[in-house]
């Protein structure tokens, strides 16, 4: 297999061969089109040498509106064509046009082929496929390439056949703007909250402009316009379910060369980065969340060989690797393997997936759920329907079964990788090259992530802070069911103190949180009783002797606070008066926890009751709550399940203005008017 020096290669395709501009089609060209426009068509023929055929589309269009019959801008119209999502019909159409000079134009039935492909008519691309691999003569290595691919694709429509009335009930959408743009986006990296997407970006806003191959700047030279862009790293960070912010450069991570997206521990601190330095074809790097602030990627020792190191994904803890390599011993040509990790920034223990999951051709972009349990990767091997193909294979006694294609739509005939779900794996995230897009590659999302029975894992989110002030502490997390597990250790971010951590079910842990010499704080959860995923929220608060002697004086008791919550109001009673009562401003909230120490406060009991929110109100007290309820109704019917599933004491809070009231409080007060006039 030829080695290249790029993440991706250039022209998104799975193959080494490319579209060439033959005589036939330079001779049309040249006599064609205005001598002072042929800078026009160099730009476009400078694109198909280097397999960007996306970038190609646009200077063939602006001689194409002056010189419309030309058969060999047509042509070279059409290849491009296929491989920019929306316009895959138009590429169609322009190559069958072109039929009248089939016998000149170079690979034209395999060109035909893959534009029927790509518009999804797969008897008449399998056709032309088969005409191609019969009909091209193996002159050059491009040719044999060409048909070597022809043939790859007509197994991979028989695999096609065989799927073409399985479809899944999930909803794939692009994710628009402001991330999609005509440039090309993919490997969508996001940690288990999805707060945050990192991702890979090739187009004008890349470091160093457009560059010749041997990775030298034409930024400011009168090439400018020639050459290639390199891949960068842009981040944007989640506004609301369908909004995402303004995406920017990492700038300690872009260099002028090749800078790519790998993949993102769950916590969203570690970022395996690929540059095409070091001593191979392309290397692993590892980049860490310091602050705010990514630092500067660092070359990761016994994991590189040689050849190509180009995609990764962490099991839960981040101690194991799966990445994808072309070292040789491997079944094909990119393989999977299991990597561990011995030390910072250096790797052992390495071993082939083997050949369940490996073929003799490509096996690229892992992915391993939260829970640990399933592997997404991509194969244009026997099991792909075209292209590569987005794979699952599940855990089962510790052994990775025979993997599966997930189908359609989110595989279609052409490249679709980069697959990861979300912690709950209710919502997916890939990239795909398919009709509709706005570039070549875009990022989609799909609902659900994985189909059929969830995840079963706990999410944890917190902070930990120092006398109230946000710290790096060390998290260290034991299993204290399952032994072999062992332990595993995170930080909290210096700046924030946050720390986001996801667990498997059916266990207990004991966390132990430690800043400098003072003393660790403790706290254990138990899983054993969570058959899906849930969120939970824990707060470390560690005090110094002196700190804590300052607040040693307030109450601390809440039982006796909830005494006092309600006195003189029945449940019954308000129900019936303001039940469906709505006031703007006005919440109801349900409170589960209310102290002075929070380590007081019993996280397990906690466990199955979604996001709770932590807050110090005026007369000192921490209080937990959860939800955000306009009418009382709806708070009640809640705060049943809650006493149900865990905390007896627990009773409705009311927030009006951005300040805390009782029930008792809001009547005295006279915010409420009864439904009945009262």
């Amino acid at each position: 297999m030829k080695k290249v020096c790029f993440f991706l290669i250039i022209s998104l395709i799975a193959f080494n061969s490319h579209a060439q501009i033959n005589a036939f089609v330079n001779d049309d060209i040249e006599k064609t089109v205005d001598p002072n426009k042929l800078h026009f068509y160099n730009k476009a023929r400078l694109s198909f040498e280097t397999k960007q055929y996306t970038e190609a589309s646009s200077p063939i269009d602006s001689l194409l509106i002056i010189y419309p019959d030309c058969i060999g801008l047509r042509y070279m119209k059409g290849i491009s064509g296929c491989f920019k999502g929306d316009k895959t019909k138009t590429a169609l159409e322009l190559l069958k046009s072109t039929s009248s000079s089939s016998v000149q134009l170079e690979h034209y039935p395999y060109w035909l082929a893959y534009a029927y492909e790509a518009n999804d008519s797969l008897k008449k691309a399998r056709l032309y496929f088969e005409i191609a691999a019969k009909s091209i003569l193996l002159t050059t290595e491009n040719d044999k390439a060409i048909v070597a691919d022809a043939k790859r694709r007509i197994e991979n429509m028989k695999m096609a056949s065989k799927m073409q009335h399985m479809r899944n009930t999930v909803e794939v959408k692009d994710i628009g703007s402001p991330i999609n743009t005509e440039a090309e986006e993919y490997v969508p990296l996001l940690p288990s909250d999805e707060s945050f997407m990192i991702y890979t970006y090739r187009g004008k806003l890349s470091k160093g402009g457009k560059q010749n191959l041997n990775k030298q700047s034409l930024l400011h030279t009168s090439k400018r316009e020639e050459g290639i862009y390199f891949e960068d790293v842009f981040t944007s960070v989640k506004i609301n379910d369908s909004t995402w912010s303004k995406p920017t450069a990492l700038k300690t991570i872009n260099t002028s060369l090749h800078d790519a997206a790998v993949t993102l521990s769950s916590d969203g601190n570690l970022l395996f980065i690929y540059k095409n330095l070091g001593t191979g074809n392309g290397d692993l790097y590892l980049s860490q969340l310091v602050g705010n602030n990514w630092t500067v990627p660092v070359y990761q020792k016994g994991l590189n060989s040689d050849k190509w190191e180009g995609s990764a994904a962490f099991f839960p803890g981040n101690k194991f690797i799966i990445f994808s390599s072309e070292r040789k011993g491997g079944f094909g040509g990119k393989d999977l393997y299991k990597a561990e990790k011995l030390g910072d920034n250096l790797w052992g223990n390495i071993s082939n997936l083997g050949p369940t999951i490996n073929s003799t051709d490509d096996e690229d972009a892992p992915f391993i759920t939260s829970d640990g349990n399933i592997l997404f990767f991509a194969s244009n091997g026997k099991l792909s329907t075209g292209g590569y193909d987005i794979l699952r294979s599940d855990l089962v006694g510790g052994i990775w079964e025979q993997p599966y294609n997930i189908g359609k739509p989110v595989n279609t005939p052409n490249d679709d990788k980069f697959y990861i779900v979300s912690g709950d794996g209710k919502k997916g995230y890939y990239s795909s090259q398919t009709q509709g897009g706005k570039g070549g590659q875009d990022i989609y999302y799909i609902k659900p992530g994985i189909a059929g029975k969830p995840v079963s894992v706990v999410r944890i989110s917190g902070n930990v802070t120092f006398n109230d002030k946000p710290i790096e502490a060390s998290i260290q997390i034991n299993s204290l069911k399952k032994k072999d597990i062992g332990s595993q250790t995170y930080v909290s971010n210096s700046t924030t103190g946050k720390f986001l951590i996801s667990l498997p079910t059916n266990n207990d842990y004991e966390f132990i949180f430690t800043y400098k010499n003072f003393p660790a704080m403790k706290r254990t959860i138990s899983t054993k009783d969570v058959d899906s995923s849930i969120v939970l929220t824990m707060i470390a608060d560690l005090y110094s002797d002196a700190y804590s002697k300052m607040v040693e004086n307030k109450r601390d008791s809440l039982e006796k606070l909830n005494k006092l919550a309600n006195s003189g109001v029945s449940f019954d009673e308000f129900k019936a008066n303001y039940g469906d009562l709505i006031i703007d401003s006005l919440f109801y909230k349900i409170q589960i926890g209310a102290y002075v120490f929070i380590e007081n406060f019993n996280y397990t009991r906690a466990i199955d009751l979604g996001i709770i929110i932590r807050k110090i109100y005026d007369d000192g007290i921490t209080r937990f709550t959860i939800g955000n309820y306009k009418t009382f109704n709806e708070a009640f019917e809640r705060i049943t399940d809650v006493k149900e599933l865990a905390v007896k004491d627990a009773f409705i809070l009311v927030q009006y203005k951005n300040k805390h009231y009782y029930l008792s409080d809001i009547l005295k007060k006279g915010l409420l008017k009864s439904s009945n006039g009262k």
